[in-house]
């Protein structure tokens, strides 16, 4: 406020004296006039003496601030100042923050942006054996028939972070809840046993760990092309039948995606209406639509899938028993999946779309960890004998892979039909080093569903409903969803999803799956964690999830 009075002051001072100026010219003009210029010097004359006097103030003030002013802090927006015997709070108004204020960025992030989601669930796995187990078992040993049942009650947090830097390039990061690469879920109350690090007891915290799950960077300088290093998005099209979602490979890829356009073209002249100014409005033209837009691409990948170490071993070379018929040597070089895709979206605006990416994945070396030859599961054993075989190895694999979709709309709501098919061109050696060499056709995969629906605003909801047919030699046990059917092969079943958006970032999801045992000359061999049964013969999931999204 004492500011705010020295400068109204000054102003006046300042009015009178152009007042002044421009009366100047009358002096000479009429003697008249001479009684009301003086009237005008004696007011310039006293405003001056205020002005020297208000100056005075000012310098007694800059050489006494301690004295003059005590400014109290009441806070971010309010100043007490005590003048000449009074006091007066003075109240600042902080201009609005923009995002910048909130974020100190480095120079060379020209866009950044934090996302993630919470997840709590509610999980269901029960699995069924077969008639063959043992009749009268013992505590924890399968019967016939006998049922394995998990409840659970989980949650999982992924926290992003992912941005464009100057020329081109970007980065990405996300922490993740638990280690496995196929689910970031924590289970509450699984870490209470007493030799657990933390020592057990309720609401122990040692599986409520943060992982890396991805981290990654690239480059996009060349037009058309994305080139990305690290622990990454899964840069390829894929369905869960063959990829678990959850699955963020390592390694390298190469992307390449360009549009075609046929129709369309520039906006046409502005017309005019008669409501606006003097009869005329500009009416904003729109450019015509393309009536097909072709999205042409090409995804490579180099995947590091098992690091060697070492690669050169010192001495004779190590060996291991590959199930009981003789022993392999031990690789001495990394395994390395590859993948070769090229695809196409075909886009008639508003009325349907049609996509297609054939797929061929091929792998190089076993590694250390997945050189014995995949066997699993013999279903005239045990449940235990037959977990006990290898039911991980990546030895006589070639997959081509063909997904397909194809959506329109249909009483306003959006529709799609989609599919996947697979099969291992070598199927026969795969089944002939699992030890059936007459199952060689057991190497085709293929999955159909209808969606309805789409999640984007708040009230929106979507409902899928899909089978799925997975042979025994078909696919690679370690990347398949390990959720619907238990991550086994050799089952075929249903699956049904219904979600319903809360609000744009809330929704309620609820699954629900059922799998039975295919072809009962094989075991149903892969990485079963939830339900320890092979072979299984019929299967359940359930979950009830609710996903909040930023």
């Amino acid at each position: 406020m004492f500011t705010k009075k020295i400068t109204i002051r000054s102003a006046g001072a300042t009015l009178v004296a152009i007042v002044l100026l421009t009366a100047q010219p009358l002096r000479a003009q009429s003697a008249s006039d001479t009684a009301r210029i003086d009237k005008l010097e004696q007011a310039v004359e006293m405003l001056q003496k205020q002005n020297a006097q208000l100056k005075a103030e000012v310098s007694s003030l800059k050489k006494h601030p301690a004295s003059a002013s005590a400014a109290v802090v009441e806070g971010p927006t309010k100043t007490e100042v005590v003048y000449d015997g009074k006091t007066y709070v003075e109240k600042v108004v902080p201009a609005e923050k923009s995002s910048a204020d909130k974020w100190k960025l480095s120079t060379s992030i020209t866009e950044m942006e934090l996302y993630g989601d919470v997840r709590l669930r509610y999980q269901y796995n029960g699995g069924e054996t077969d008639n063959t187990t043992v009749a009268a078992p013992g505590a924890g040993v399968a019967g016939t028939h006998d049922w394995q049942e998990r409840e659970r009650e989980r949650y999982r947090l992924r926290l992003g972070l992912r941005g464009t830097l100057l020329d081109d390039w970007f980065f990405g990061l996300r922490l993740e809840t638990s280690n496995n690469a196929r689910s970031t879920n924590v289970t509450f109350g699984d870490d209470t046993a007493s030799n657990t690090p933390g020592g057990g007891g309720p609401f122990e915290k040692n599986s409520d760990v943060v992982y890396v799950g991805q981290a990654y960077g690239g480059y996009k300088g060349f037009p058309d092309f994305t080139f990305t290093a690290g622990r990454m998005p899964n840069p390829l099209l894929s369905t869960r039948m063959v990829w678990d979602p959850d699955i963020n490979p390592e390694g390298l890829a190469e992307q390449w995606k360009h549009t075609f356009v046929f129709g369309g073209g520039p906006p046409p002249p502005p017309s005019y209406s008669k409501d606006g100014k003097d009869g005329k409005a500009v009416v904003p033209a729109k450019a015509p639509e393309p009536w097909l837009k072709i999205d042409v691409f090409a995804n490579l990948a180099q995947f590091v899938y098992d690091d060697s170490n070492p690669e050169n071993p010192l001495g004779a070379r190590a060996t291991t028993t590959a199930n009981g018929v003789g022993s392999q040597l031990v690789p001495n070089t990394d395994a390395f999946l590859c993948a070769w895709q090229v695809g196409a979206r075909f886009d008639f605006p508003h009325i349907v779309y049609f996509q297609l990416a054939p797929t061929l994945y091929n792998y190089t070396g076993n590694g250390d960890t997945f050189n014995i030859h995949y066997q699993g599961g013999d279903p005239h054993l045990t449940n235990a004998a037959s977990l006990a075989q290898n039911q991980t190895g990546i030895n006589s694999l070639l997959v081509f892979d063909l997904p397909a979709e194809i959506g329109w709309k249909a009483w306003g709501l959006p529709m799609r039909l989609y599919g996947d098919f697979a099969t291992n061109f070598e199927g026969d050696d795969r089944a002939s080093a699992a030890g059936q060499p007459g199952q060689g056709s057991q190497r085709y995969t293929y999955t159909i569903g209808l969606g309805i629906g789409q999640l984007k605003k708040k009230n929106d909801w979507q409902i899928d409903l899909w089978y799925q047919h997975a042979e025994q030699f078909a696919l690679d046990p370690n990347l398949i969803d390990d959720d619907w059917f238990n991550g086994q092969l050799n089952i075929h079943g249903v699956g049904v999803t219904a979600a319903y958006n809360l609000s744009a970032a809330v929704n309620l999801t609820l699954n629900y799956g059922h799998g039975w045992w295919y072809n009962h000359n094989l075991g149903t061999g892969g990485s079963n964690v939830a339900i320890a049964i092979n072979p299984t013969d019929q299967y359940n999931f359930f979950t009830a999830d609710l996903n909040v999204k930023f």
